[in-house]
């Protein structure tokens, strides 16, 4: 079993390593909440690859997020390790086209579907 520091290492890892990621309930194929389909929605369609990290294995990974983020809700998108914001401020930025502009000057390429393991 992780421990809750093992867990905030994987999370800021994630964060730090990859262009665009999107911490959220479920998977981008099955996503667990509306929010969160919301999210991969917009995200889809700016075309750009994107990575995920469900949530929802252990409580533990919410709680680590949200103290390093220090926003409460999920989904939560990052950006060159920049939290964006949740799903409101997402999809306003989508119907604006700010999203679009933002992901743009990452590569395109897969997406890669994380796990933070060992719960």
């Amino acid at each position: 079993m992780m421990t809750n520091e093992e867990i905030r290492k994987e999370i800021q890892t994630a964060i730090d390593e990859r262009g665009i990621v999107l911490f959220m309930k479920g998977t981008p194929e099955e996503p667990s909440c509306g929010f969160s389909a919301k999210v991969v929605q917009c995200l889809n369609d700016v075309g750009y690859g994107y990575d995920s990290v469900n949530i929802l294995p252990d409580p533990r990974i919410r709680e680590e997020l949200s103290a390093i983020s220090d926003w409460p809700t999920i989904p939560q998108l990052f950006v060159r390790g920049k939290l964006v914001g949740g799903c409101d401020i997402v999809v306003e930025m989508h119907e604006n086209g700010e999203l679009a502009e933002l992901v743009g000057s990452s590569d395109k390429r897969d997406p890669i579907n994380r796990s933070i393991k060992e719960t």
